[in-house]
């Protein structure tokens, strides 16, 4: 039977489970390779993906609060904005000395196993 949470506790979990991951991920990579550049990925990743995390649940709060509003260019403009800069933060983050694409894709993916872990917490919870 699958839990019925309220919604901003569900977000705070993922982002707790989220940002240890990223602690045992950091871990990690620095203990099996021992290069700066590793672990700079690692934790750049990571706080790219928990700021854009934390940035898209304001903005859908803020859709939510209002239902009936429509698509505006300003709003396109901004998410069309926000995507590019993303990028380009992530090209940036190559651009660090020493960092390779396997330590940055494991910093990518703090979100994924943050959703991964919570839901098995509701498969062996119920």
């Amino acid at each position: 039977m699958i839990e019925t949470d309220d919604p901003n506790e569900l977000i705070r979990r993922l982002r707790r489970y989220a940002f240890w991951s990223l602690v045992v991920l950091t871990i990690g990579v620095a203990a099996s390779t021992r290069r700066f550049g590793a672990v700079a990925g690692v934790i750049l990743a990571g706080a790219l993906v928990l700021v854009n995390f934390q940035l898209m649940t304001r903005i859908v709060d803020n859709m939510l609060d209002q239902p009936h509003s429509t698509p505006t260019l300003g709003k396109l403009v901004f998410l069309a904005t926000r995507l590019v800069l993303l990028a380009l933060l992530l090209c940036g983050i190559f651009l660090v000395p020493g960092v390779s694409p396997i330590p940055v894709a494991l910093g990518l993916s703090v979100l994924v196993i943050a959703v991964l872990i919570e839901a098995f917490r509701q498969v062996f919870s119920g």
